[in-house]
């Protein structure tokens, strides 16, 4: 045992420790910071409050034994602790209360738990809330294995850890830090004091505050939280022990386990909260020991409570809380003001005011409230001169419950901030007044039940006057403005509107007064009520469609009148006599006296003069006389022109259009021939009574009238009116007649234009009476010369005052606007001139309504009319006839115009007869070329023969056409020439032969054909060599039979119809070619010198076994190894487990599915196990654990390293301990103690089995019963220890065989260096297959050059020329089959890369099987290598492809039976359904194809030529047939482009109108005085206003388009049929001249033979043709480009056409009839098509038939769809103006709409701004009026 000194020492340095920790009061006590009661022995005073969970013998005596003890004779011992602990008596008690410091000065006492229970606690319950400081406990046997000290501090309820001790932190307590502490509240495991040394008197030191952490303030909240307790509770959870009770758990063994104690101190104090220095007893304790440390503080700092948790009665302005070191935190009195004494404290309050004060007054008296009691109570107010303590500082309220609120509440104090005056009453929203008694300014009648006080008076603002109360505050009644009226100032009087704040309030309608009905408007828009057709507010606007007549609109054109001679009784006046007779008679007797005196000249004269009168007599009395307009004559008649009158003769007049009864003044409009005046008498007849209130009274009923008609004037007024009216007719007949003569003269004419009824206006209203308005209306007429206006023609422009009153004038007369109605035909648009009515006509149109046609024009249409241009030559006047347009001819002339011959003439106007030689009757009446010529003669003057026969037919030269001798002549059936000449010199016929005849005669072939053409029947028909014979040589073929003697391009046979022997092809594409078989994949059999044989027809090769391709050149499929002897081996992959049969064709490895490998998949996948034929798993070895990362493939056992365990050596092996992998040897005596377990284990296995053996038995021979019974107790034991689950002491047992094994690791660590110098060896041997794998690259990288050097000499050779093609093509053949044998020998033999990477692949295996599972990583990168070098063969491929489609124009073929299906151009290796090889043909690019084409073309280019003709004069002829379609469409076209623009200028009439619309009420928005009221009434009749045509009548229009638009169907198919026929022409001038290229080529090749020659003659006449032909195509396209841009133009024109529903039957049925022209055409141009098809049976000339078929056909179809092109454009142009329209119309009244929005937001910010004014202004007004009372009233009092 220690020694008594060494003890004394360590407990004073433990006092010394623990004084170092105390928290002793502060230096200035408790008044200017915290203060703290004195620390000690909180034990002290409370044993009943200590408590154990296990003491010993308390139920009686127990044994127990002391360690130390063992070797000594009294090693065990007595506990009876059933009474407490006496010295005398009670020695071996050991209680829990013997553990209080200081009970036993000896140190014989302490406390002592069960034995072998190792969960004991000791805890101790305080009565109130202490600080603990530390903790002391001294034992008296092993310190505990694992402890725990908790504190609780609210009464044991919840429990918190301070630390935790054992003796192995990581195992006992894994979640708890066992570093050390970082902060002084961390929670750790502690080890140092759970040793199990010393086996006595061992101590165990808790501070709370551990002085190795640095407290910055020992006085925080966090620091006093930490020590703050009111139960401890110290948990022991372990024994220390020797571990012999892990094996033998006997009461024996165990008694020497146990917990003891010496001694438990536990320090701590009163716990105050930095506000007691000293403590006192809890009520309820008795306790007075000495030393003992009290639980009730003696408050300080207002503060009151056990723990002076809580401030004082009354003391709650600041919130309660713990002292600090420099600020105490004294408890404040709560400010009441002396009206209560109760409060609280509340947190909001206190963080509202910024942390000053929180403390809130409850029960406040005297009236008052309020936190601090500050306030008054409602109904009372503070009464400023008294202190706010005093009793009765709250009065009583003063106001009116009537008109105050809440029933009379007054402010209860003044804050002039908010507006509160204390005692002020606050009255209702409508009341004013001290007392609230007052109704405010703008309301009246006071009510309580009223919950604003008064009514608002309701006037309306705008209408009222502003000076003065807007209403009577009794009744209510509002004053109003001087326009306004009603109850509430809110209507405007009649004829007037707009109320708003103008000074007089509303404005006057000012309605039009002949636009409305009178001047009465809405009182909201001002929208008057308008008569038919006139728009506006005021109703002074026309709607568009209509107009206001003018004041000559009623005129009447003389033209139209009845004209009467002079001695008819229906004209007024007496008939004056002529003097015709005696001029004649006069002129005849100078005549005779001429005649007997000779004179001739005056004879000639007389008789002339004579003449003249003769005709002048018989001259009609009235005829109609149209004058042209022109440009530069100003137009001063109206209609079409003028009634010329004779003297004496006159005008009668119907008039019964009369629309309004009043007087109407009668004008006459009149141009003089000469300088005379004229007079005229004018007799006006009613036919019926007049019956209308206006005319009814008047007398006489008829009028007469006598004026003169000056000759400088052009117009005269009847000195007199006439009273007209509805309803009734009148008759005005007229007598014309020179003035101041007594005789008629026949040579004396007038011309009257018309007669003109113009309104007196002063009789209508707005004109009458001597109202102001009406005599401004008539000075403005008279100051604006506005009747004057109308006078004359042309009528000037009239003034805006002017249109005005015309307009009003008319709409009175008329009742409303009158419609436009211009006919739709004649006019642009269907709108007209506001004033007046005029409609905008179309070209040569005239008439208000564009209905006629000008004089000099005829044909009204929808394109206008048209001018007559009659010829001036060929007419006898300019006019024509108005329908037809037929001018009147002189003699001779013919046509419409009158600009033709008579028919069998040319050349007008000096008309010459035909010059045909008398084998025609008619000619061109231009150039006088003949038509259809006679007697098989042609020629402009039909002065040739046709082809085929020969003469001379100019007329008299005696011969004739006869036919050729060729042998036969035409039509014979043995005519074989084209046509034929006679040779002067010989006197023989010379044919010229058609192709495939020869000969003087064409009785013999030509080179290259064969047969009998001599005889009738006969024919000379091509060689049938298949193109593979020179056809220019003549020793070819045999002439007789056909069979062919010279094949060329290595064919054979006599077609020549195969390829020689050692080539293969099809030899009828000449596509012969040499045999291209692999060596190392075809039979030796069929290979001789380097040479190997093949199909002729398929080119196919005799393969090894197992090779395939048509040139024996890869392995079959699922085989590999090729170049052997043998052929290919097959591939053997595993079906189940490789993805396909197939492997590579170098390598034969197979590919594999995930998880097997091998070369053929039958085994498992590198770092994998298992049955390849059942599944393969990953081996999933841990890195850290195994020894490789390949398992045993059949168990899956990895290979585990020393101290690794497991299936995957992921697990501690047994002997290691710990964390895998931290895996550390267990102790030396690991091994003696397993070796014994292991021993007992098959002991116990052994007694298991011979416990059954004795249950299946029922008993056991020389077993007594004591002995099973011995062996069960020690199998029970044995059976606990195993099964015990603390297996710490078994590891603690064994873990000095933890050294042992250090040596085995050091072991393992030597290993480990070997494997890596075995790694680094595997490295090297990777280094030299990566150089053999690159020199393999570079092997094929030169293969890849040389095929692009092939490649570019293909690239040379397609861009040489024809020539030497062929023998290119042989030497490319010849050097690619050396380049193959190269390749070849790259794959096969010794020295070949593939029979050197067989050896290294043999090398490489032997390397993988010396280390195979550590060399796997590698190969694959290997194989990986390999696959890239197979896709570069795989490139290498695609070379030869793009090769074989350079030369034949497709790809190579790869499949293994030769068919290319994907490529019609074939290719190599390419062959069809008999085996024959494809390459090239019809449509392809290669250079096979090319070279056919060339030599097709050569042989086909004089037969084109030929068909070129004949094509051209189709073409011509049909394009004569489109020029007069074409007019047609032009005319109808025009028509369309008039509406179109008609319309056109309607819309942009109507948007200017709307532009107008919009200017004006901007102009509105701008005028002084404009008001919001106002703007929005004009904005809602803005908003009100529709469109002119709805979009029910838009719809109707578009459909009524689109109805006209399906009749120009036949106008597009016209069109397009003429751009067609353009193309046609265009390409066929292409196509001839390609053809005279073509020929030129084939004249400078054939120079050698005498073939040739002809053919070159035939040429040259052939060239001679197609230069004319070609001149005629030039005039023909020249004369082509000019139609097409006309006919570009009209299609332009008709793709704007909008209406064409009034003439769309008649164009249907003309474009109709055009139509059937064109299909009646197109059959004539079929037939004959098929006709040339039949005539010579030629192939060549029938195909080109057929194309010129096809292409026809495709002109109709190109021709609908065309038309159907052109009616989606229409649409879309229609739409989109429509769209357009609609757009510009709704943007202008959505910007109208937002002009008033900002208008009447503006004027509203201004009135605002002006009632702020007017407030400001009453209250200085009131301000000034109350002074001015004062100053009365002092004065008053001064009296």
């Amino acid at each position: 045992m220690m020694p008594a000194m060494a003890v004394y020492l360590s407990l004073l340095s433990l006092g010394l420790s623990v004084f170092g920790q105390e928290l002793p009061s502060g230096p200035h006590g408790c008044t200017e910071g915290s203060c703290y009661p004195a620390t000690g022995n909180l034990l002290i005073g409370r044993a009943v409050n200590l408590s154990a969970t296990s003491t010993c013998g308390l139920n009686g005596p127990e044994q127990y034994c002391i360690v130390s003890h063992l070797q000594e004779s009294d090693k065990c011992f007595e506990c009876n602790s059933r009474h407490p602990y006496n010295w005398e008596r009670h020695r071996n008690s050991h209680r829990i209360e013997n553990v209080i410091a200081l009970s036993d000065v000896n140190g014989n006492t302490w406390w002592q738990s069960v034995n072998g229970q190792e969960h004991v606690s000791i805890r101790m319950n305080l009565e109130a809330e202490f600080h603990f400081t530390h903790l002391i406990m001294k034992f008296k046997t092993f310190r505990p294995a694992a402890m725990i000290i908790e504190r609780s501090a609210d009464f044991g309820r919840t429990w918190r850890p301070y630390r935790y001790f054992a003796s192995n932190c990581t195992k006992t307590f894994p979640g708890t830090p066992a570093n050390g502490l970082h902060h002084i509240n961390d929670v750790i495991c502690e080890e140092r004091y759970s040793d199990i040394e010393p086996s006595t008197n061992g101590e165990v030191i808790y501070k709370v505050l551990d002085p190795a952490i640095h407290v910055k303030d020992p006085y925080s909240l966090d620091i006093q939280e930490l020590l703050r307790i009111t139960n401890l509770r110290i948990n022991f959870t372990k024994l220390n022990t020797l571990g012999d009770d892990l094996l033998d758990r006997r009461f024996d063994v165990l008694q020497k386990y146990y917990y003891a104690l010496y001694e438990l101190t536990v320090r701590g104090s009163c716990f105050c909260y930095g506000h007691a220095s000293e403590c006192a007893p809890v009520p309820g304790v008795d306790a007075r020991d000495n030393g003992m440390i009290h639980g009730r503080c003696v408050c300080k700092h207002n503060t009151e409570g056990l723990n002076c948790e809580r401030c004082r009665h009354f003391n709650h302005d600041l919130p309660w809380r713990p002292a600090e070191a420099e600020n105490p935190h004294t408890c404040r009195e709560c400010n009441c003001n002396g009206h209560t004494n109760q409060c609280h404290f509340d947190m909001a309050v206190y963080l509202a005011t910024g942390n000053a004060s929180g403390g809130v007054c409850d029960d406040c008296q005297h009236n008052t409230m309020g936190r601090n009691c500050e306030m008054c109570k409602p109904f009372y107010y503070q009464d400023a001169f008294k202190d706010i303590r005093d009793p009765q500082v709250c009065v009583a309220c003063d106001c009116d419950p009537v008109g105050s609120l809440e029933g009379g509440v007054c402010d209860s104090h003044t804050d002039l901030d908010m507006g509160m005056i204390s005692g002020q009453c606050r009255c209702k929203v409508h009341v004013k007044g001290t007392r609230c008694d007052d109704c405010k300014e703008g309301y009246y009648g006071l009510s309580q039940n009223d919950p604003l006080g008064c009514q608002p008076c309701n006037c309306d603002p705008r209408g009222i006057i502003t000076n003065g109360a807007p209403c009577d505050q009794i009744s209510g009644d509002c004053s109003c403005k001087r326009y306004v009226t009603g109850r509430y100032c809110s209507q405007c009087l009649p004829e007037y509107w707009g109320l708003s704040n103008d000074l007089a309030g509303c404005r006057q309608c000012d309605c039009d007064f002949g636009g409305a009905f009178n001047n009465r408007c809405m009182m909201e828009s001002g929208q008057c009520d308008c008569r038919r057709h006139l728009i506006g507010r005021q109703c002074s606007e026309v709607q568009p469609g209509y107009f206001c007549a003018p004041l000559d609109y009623y005129k009447y054109e003389a033209e139209d009148a009845t004209g009467h001679s002079p001695s008819d009784a229906a004209l007024p006046g007496k008939v004056r006599p002529q003097a015709e007779t005696d001029c004649v008679e006069h002129l005849s007797n100078q005549l005779r006296r001429h005649r007997r005196h000779r004179r001739v000249t005056n004879s000639q004269q007389h008789r002339s003069a004579l003449r003249r009168i003769r005709q002048l007599q018989q001259t009609p009395d009235v005829r109609s006389v149209h004058r042209e307009r022109t440009p530069s004559h100003m137009v001063t008649w109206t209609g079409p022109g003028f009634a010329r009158v004779k003297d004496g003769a006159g005008l009668v007049f119907n008039i019964d259009n009369i629309p309004y009864a009043m007087e109407y003044d009668i004008m006459i409009r009149y141009e003089p021939e000469s300088t005379e005046d004229w007079e005229a008498i004018v007799s006006v007849t009613s036919v019926l009574l007049p019956s209308s209130l206006r005319c009814g009274n008047l007398l006489p009923t008829e009028q007469l009238y006598t004026v003169t008609l000056p000759h400088r004037n052009r117009y005269i007024q009847m000195p007199r009116p006439f009273c007209f009216e509805p309803s009734n007719r009148y008759v005005i007949s007229i007598r014309f007649q020179r003035h101041g003569v007594t005789h008629r003269h026949l040579t004396a004419f007038i011309l009257i234009d018309s007669l003109v009824l113009i309104p007196k206006y002063n009789e209508l209203p707005g004109f009458q009476g001597n109202e102001p308005e009406a005599e401004h209306r008539r000075e403005e007429m008279i100051r604006y010369m506005c009747l004057d206006s109308f006078m004359i023609t042309p009528m000037p422009a009239l003034a805006e005052m002017c249109s005005k009153l015309i307009c009003s004038i008319s709409s009175i007369i008329h009742d409303g606007a009158l419609s436009c109605q211009c006919d739709p035909q004649g006019s642009l648009s269907g709108e007209c001139d506001r004033v007046g009515g005029q409609c905008r006509c179309k070209p040569n149109v005239i008439g208000r309504r564009c209905d006629q046609c000008a004089p000099g024009t005829y044909g009204f249409g929808v394109s206008g009319c048209t001018a007559c241009d009659c010829h001036s030559e060929g007419s006898l006047s300019h006019q024509c006839d108005p329908a037809t347009g037929q001018c009147q001819c002189r003699q001779g002339a013919a046509g419409r115009q009158c600009s033709d011959c008579q028919p069998g003439q040319w050349g007008f106007p000096s008309c010459s007869p035909c010059q045909c030689n008398s084998h025609a009757d008619l000619c061109d009446p231009r150039i006088g070329e003949c038509r259809d010529c006679r007697d098989y003669t042609a020629g402009h003057l039909c002065e040739r023969c046709v082809d085929g026969f020969f003469g001379n037919p100019v007329l008299g030269s005696g011969e004739h056409c006869r036919p050729c001798p060729c042998p036969g002549n035409p039509g014979s059936g043995h005519f074989n020439g084209h046509s034929c000449e006679a040779d002067q010199t010989s006197n023989q016929i010379i044919c010229t032969c058609r192709q495939g005849y020869a000969g003087s005669r064409c009785d013999q072939c030509a080179p290259g054909f064969y047969g009998n053409p001599e005889q009738p029947g006969g024919q000379c028909l091509p060689c049938e060599c298949n193109g593979n014979i020179d056809s220019q040589d003549p020793g070819s073929c045999d002439p007789r039979n056909g069979q062919c003697i010279k094949c060329l391009y290595h064919t054979d046979g006599s077609s020549c119809d195969h390829c020689q022997n050692g080539y293969f092809g099809n030899a009828l594409a000449h596509d012969c070619r040499r045999c291209t078989c692999v060596t190392a994949g075809t039979l030796q059999s069929a290979c001789a010198d380097g040479e190997c044989h093949c199909d002729r027809q398929t080119g196919a090769c005799s393969c090894r076994e197992n090779v395939v391709g048509h040139n024996c050149d890869q392995c079959a499929a699922n085989h590999w190894n090729y170049g052997q002897g043998r052929g290919c081996e097959p591939c053997f992959c595993d079906p189940q487990h490789s993805l396909g049969a197939h492997c590579n064709m170098f390598t034969g490895q197979c590919h594999c599915r995930p998880g097997f490998g091998g070369k053929q998949c039958t085994e498992c996948e590198q770092f994998h196990w298992g049955d390849p034929q059942v599944q393969c798993q990953e081996c999933n070895c841990h890195p850290r654990g195994s020894e490789m990362a390949q398992c045993d493939r059949l168990t899956g056992k990895c290979e585990c390293r020393e101290g690794a365990a497991g299936k995957h050596c992921d697990e501690c092996a047994r002997g290691f301990t710990g964390v895998f992998p931290e895996c550390v040897p267990c102790h030396a005596c690991f091994q003696l103690w397993d070796d014994a377990i292991c021993q007992i284990k098959r002991d116990l296995e052994h007694i298991q089995y011979t416990a059954q053996k004795i249950l299946e038995s029922g008993g056991t021979p020389g077993v007594g019963d004591t002995r099973i019974k011995e062996l069960e107790k020690k199998l029970k034991q044995i059976n606990d220890l195993i099964s015990s689950e603390d297996n710490d002491k078994i590891h603690q047992l064994i873990g000095q065989s933890i050294d042992d094994l250090r040596a085995e690791i050091a072991l393992t660590d030597g290993r480990l260096m070997g494997v890596t110098r075995e790694l680094n060896t595997t490295a090297e041997d990777e280094g030299a297959l990566r150089q053999t794998l690159t020199g393999l690259e570079r092997e094929l990288r030169d293969l890849n050059n040389t095929v692009a050097h092939k490649h570019r000499l293909l690239v040379d050779y397609l861009t040489s020329g024809f020539a030497d093609q062929f023998d290119k093509i042989k030497r490319f053949y010849n050097e690619s089959v050396k380049a193959q044998e190269r390749c070849n020998a790259s794959v096969s033999g010794p020295l070949s890369p593939v029979e050197q990477s067989k050896e290294t692949r043999a090398v490489t295996e032997d390397l993988l099987n010396a280390s195979k599972d550590k060399f796997l990583r590698a190969l694959v990168a290997q194989n990986k290598s390999l696959n890239e070098l197979q896709d570069k063969a795989h490139e290498l491929d695609k070379s030869v492809q793009h090769l074989s489609n350079k030369v034949c124009g497709g790809h190579s073929d790869s499949s293994a039976n030769g068919s290319c299906s994907d490529s019609q151009c074939g290719g190599a290796g390419c062959r069809d359904d008999q085996g024959m090889r494809v390459c090239g043909g019809e449509g392809c690019n290669g250079t096979v194809s090319a070279s056919v084409a060339a030599l097709n073309l050569t042989s086909k280019t004089t037969e084109s030529l030929k068909a070129a003709n004949e094509e051209l004069q189709s073409a011509a002829r049909k394009l004569q047939d489109i020029a007069t379609l074409t007019k047609d469409v032009k005319n109808q076209a025009m028509n369309t482009l008039e509406k179109a623009q008609k319309k056109k200028e309607h819309f942009v009439n109507n948007n200017n109108k709307l532009k107008d619309f919009i200017k004006k009420i901007r102009d509105f928005l701008t005028e002084e005085g404009a008001d919001p009221e106002s703007i929005e009434k004009v904005a809602l009749q803005v908003l009100s206003i529709t469109l002119p045509v709805n979009r029910t009548a838009l719809d109707r229009m578009v459909q009524q388009i689109k109805g006209s638009l399906s009749n120009l169907t036949n106008v597009e198919s016209l069109v397009n049929q003429t751009s067609q026929h353009i193309k046609e022409a265009k390409e066929l001038l292409q196509k001839a001249k390609e053809a005279k290229t073509r020929a030129e080529g084939v004249k400078d090749k054939a120079n050698t033979t005498k073939q040739a020659l002809e053919v070159d003659e035939r040429l040259t006449q052939l060239g001679d043709k197609q230069m004319d032909v070609m001149m005629r195509l030039n005039n023909l396209s020249m004369e082509v480009e000019a139609l097409r841009n006309k006919t570009e133009q009209n299609r332009l024109m008709a793709k704007r056409a909008k209406e064409l529903a009034n003439n769309a039957t008649h164009r249907a049925s003309s474009l109709e009839r055009s139509l059937n022209d064109t299909e009646k055409r197109y059959q004539e141009l079929q037939m004959k098509v098929e006709s040339l098809g039949e005539v010579g049976g030629l192939n060549s000339i029938n195909q080109k038939a057929k194309e010129i078929k096809e292409e026809a056909e495709d002109l109709l179809n190109k021709a609908t769809k065309g038309i159907e092109q052109l009616k989606s454009e229409y649409r879309e142009l229609l739409s989109t103006v429509a769209a357009r329209y609609y757009l510009q119309y709704t943007q202008a009244v959505v910007y109208l709409q937002e002009e008033l929005e900002k208008k009447f937001k503006s004027n509203e910010q201004r009135m605002q701004r002006q009632r702020t004014e007017l407030d400001e202004l009453q209250q200085n007004a009131t301000v000034v009026r109350d002074q001015i009372r004062d100053q009365v009233q002092k004065y008053s009092n001064c009296g």
